[in-house]
């Protein structure tokens, strides 16, 4: 597997997600991580047939078959992608997995095969550890948190990232400013 463009692609879902963060608005949110989703675990059912039907098994040597090779490279990219959703939005994709049990079995699957394929590097590795901490199919550590969710965001008193604060300001009033050219105040009154 090409590591540099594995690390390209890791590098392009980590700025989807952040394009996802910045639309502040959950139902928007909602609904790209649902599209990412629906394309992202179509891919990882097809993939997954052709693994099976190659014989192909996690830890193998790299196959030569460039069906297969395809096949293995859109499985580690898409599940790697899915996990950078699931870590930064763990709230909306934890309850859409929880709605579609075809895609949570199909997610773990993609997790298990990328950890045991041995093609990733040091980094990917923590961090498929870390992915597998949050959907619940590792041992969480005791100190692993997700910063991103809101029961830990609300822990510490917080919103969780990309979340409208509106409603937790509405005991405060907001001094408006008014719009348009203004003299300075900076020599005194005139």
């Amino acid at each position: 597997m090409n590591q540099r463009l594995f690390q390209q692609r890791r590098a392009d879902h980590k700025e989807a997600v952040q394009t996802i963060l910045n639309f502040r608005d959950y139902v928007k949110q909602q609904k790209m991580v649902t599209i990412i989703a629906g394309k992202s675990f179509e891919v990882l059912e097809q993939n997954q047939v052709i693994l099976r039907e190659a014989g192909y098994i996690p830890g193998m040597d790299f196959p030569t078959d460039e069906e297969v090779r395809d096949a293995l490279s859109q499985t580690l990219e898409n599940t790697a992608f899915m996990g950078e959703v699931l870590l930064h939005l763990p709230d909306i994709t934890h309850a859409l997995l929880r709605d579609n049990k075809p895609w949570q079995l199909l997610f773990t699957w993609g997790i298990f095969f990328a950890t045991q394929s041995k093609l990733l590097d040091k980094n990917s590795d923590k961090f498929m550890y870390l992915v597998s901490q949050e959907l619940g199919i590792a041992e969480k550590d005791p100190a692993y948190t997700n910063p991103y969710s809101r029961s830990s965001q609300q822990g510490k008193g917080g919103s969780p990232p990309g979340t409208n604060q509106a409603s937790s300001n509405k005991g405060k009033k907001v001094k408006k400013f008014k719009k348009g050219p203004q003299l300075s105040r900076q020599f005194g009154d005139l």
